[in-house]
C-alpha cells in the first residue's frame, strides 16, 4: 500500500468516524442513554436524539418520521447544518413534510420508500449514494431536496422501536461529513453506534409514553374521584336536607304546626342545663283551651282541629323570639318555654295572650268560633334543689287554680 493510499485510507477513516475515537464514542452513549432517559418532554427529548446521532455519526442533517397512527410516518423534526438550525412539523412556520404511507393503495407492505422499508423490515438502510437508490430497489423521492433546496448523498436509516418490537418511527441521518465539509457515505464502524443509540431512544420514548399515558389515567382518575366525590357530596347534602326534615317532622305537631311534647321535653332539658351553668331564668306559661270539648261536641272534631292550629297560631305571632318555645302539651293544652323572661314580664305576657284570644273571632269548619283560655305561669332559677319536672308542676297547679276561679284567666306560681 502506497503512502498516498494509507493516506486516502486515513482520510475515509476520519470521513467516516467524524474524527472521534471509537472507545470514546462507546463511553459517550453511556451518558446519552443517562441524559436520555431522564428527559420527560417529547420535543426535547426528539431533538435530544437528533443532536447526539448527527454529533456521533459526523451527519449534516437528521431527522424523525414517528409511527403515531400504525398506517403512516409522520413528519416531526429535522436538525440540518447546512440549512442553520431546527424545524419542527405541523406548527407554526414550521417546515412540513407530507406522510409516508406505510401501505400502499393494494394494502400491501410499502418498501418503495427507505423510511417505510426500515420499519416493515426492521433493519437499518445503509444507502451511500442516493444517484444510485433505484438500483437499490427504492424510488427516487426528491421531496425534501425540492422544498429545502438541499442535495442528499447518504442516507442511513435505523428503526426505533419498543422493547416488544412496535414501531416507534425511523431515525434517518443524512450526508455524513468529514473535517472539510464534504459529504459521504456513514462507516461501517458508526452503523452499530447509532443503531445502539437508537436502541436508548427507542427506551427513553417509550417510557415517556408510559409515563405519559400513567398521567393521563391519572388526571382521569382524579377526575372520577372529583366526580364522584362531588355526587358523594351531593347524595350527603341531599341526605342531610332530608334529615333535618325528617327531624323537623318528628318534632312538630301535625295538627297545630307547634312543636310537639317530645321535643319540648328534650329542649326544656337543654335550657336547664344551660340556664343552670348561665344563671338565668326561664318561665313557663301552660295554656288550656277553656270548655273545648264543647266544640268538638257541637261543631265536629273537624272543627276541634282547626280551632286548635288557629290558636297555636296566635300563641307563635306573640312568642316568636330563637330562643322561644311554642308546643303542643296534649289535647286542648300548650306550654310555651321563655329562657330569660323574670316572673312579672312572663306574667305579663300571659295576660296580653289571654285578651288576644278573647277577643278573637275564628272560623272552623264554616263556623264562626269565640273562645277563651286559661293560663298557668311560673319562673324558676335553676340549681340543683329544683328540676325541669317542677317547673311544670308549678304551672299546672296554678292553671288548675285559674280554672277553678272561672276560667279564662291568668295565675301564677309564687
Amino acid at each position: 500500500m502506497t503512502g498516498a493510499d494509507r493516506g486516502n485510507q486515513e482520510r475515509t477513516k476520519e470521513l467516516r468516524f467524524g474524527g472521534e475515537p471509537l472507545n470514546n464514542a462507546y463511553l459517550r452513549l453511556i451518558e446519552i442513554g443517562k441524559a436520555l432517559s431522564v428527559e420527560r418532554n417529547l420535543d426535547h427529548l426528539l431533538k435530544h436524539i437528533l443532536r447526539e446521532a448527527k454529533s456521533l455519526a459526523s451527519a449534516d442533517a437528521a431527522t424523525i418520521y414517528l409511527n403515531s397512527d400504525k398506517t403512516s410516518l409522520k413528519f416531526s423534526i429535522v436538525l440540518n447544518d447546512t440549512l442553520s438550525g431546527s424545524q419542527k412539523g405541523q406548527s407554526s412556520g414550521a417546515m412540513y413534510l407530507p406522510d409516508i404511507s406505510l401501505y400502499n393503495e393494494n394494502g400491501l407492505p410499502n418498501f418503495n420508500n427507505i423510511a417505510s422499508s426500515a420499519v416493515h423490515r426492521d433493519e437499518t438502510i445503509v444507502v451511500d449514494d442516493a444517484a444510485h437508490i433505484e438500483e437499490l430497489g427504492f424510488s427516487r423521492s426528491k421531496t425534501f431536496s425540492k422544498l429545502m433546496d438541499y442535495p442528499t448523498i447518504s442516507l442511513l436509516t435505523v428503526p426505533l422501536k419498543t422493547i416488544s418490537g412496535d414501531s416507534l418511527g425511523v431515525l434517518q441521518l443524512l450526508n455524513a461529513t468529514d473535517s472539510e465539509g464534504n459529504f459521504g457515505p456513514f462507516s461501517d464502524e458508526i452503523i452499530p453506534l447509532i443503531e445502539a443509540l437508537a436502541s436508548q431512544a427507542s427506551v427513553a420514548m417509550e417510557n415517556r409514553a408510559l409515563l405519559e399515558e400513567k398521567e393521563v389515567q391519572k388526571q382521569q382518575l382524579e377526575r372520577e374521584v372529583d366526580i364522584r366525590t362531588e355526587e358523594l357530596q351531593n347524595a350527603l347534602a341531599r341526605l342531610s336536607e332530608a334529615n333535618t326534615i325528617l327531624k323537623k317532622m318528628n318534632t312538630i305537631d301535625a295538627a297545630t304546626g307547634v312543636h310537639n311534647r317530645q321535643y319540648f321535653d328534650e329542649n326544656l332539658e337543654k335550657e336547664w342545663r344551660r340556664a343552670k351553668r348561665q344563671g338565668y331564668e326561664i318561665s313557663m306559661l301552660l295554656l288550656d283551651i277553656d270548655h273545648f270539648k264543647r266544640v268538638n261536641d257541637t261543631y265536629g272534631h273537624l272543627a276541634g282541629d282547626e280551632c286548635l292550629a288557629a290558636i297555636a297560631t296566635k300563641v307563635n305571632q306573640l312568642f316568636n323570639r330563637p330562643s322561644d318555645v311554642v308546643a303542643r302539651y296534649g289535647g286542648e293544652e300548650f306550654v310555651v318555654v321563655l329562657p330569660y323572661i323574670s316572673g312579672d314580664n312572663a306574667l305579663r305576657l300571659a295576660e296580653r295572650l289571654r285578651k288576644n284570644i278573647e277577643k278573637c273571632t275564628f272560623s272552623a269548619d264554616g263556623h264562626d268560633l269565640q273562645v277563651t283560655v286559661s293560663i298557668g305561669v311560673a319562673t324558676a332559677l335553676p340549681n340543683d334543689e329544683l328540676l325541669p319536672r317542677d317547673l311544670i308542676d308549678w304551672s299546672d297547679t296554678v292553671l288548675y287554680a285559674a280554672k277553678l276561679a272561672g276560667r279564662n284567666l291568668v295565675r301564677q306560681h309564687h
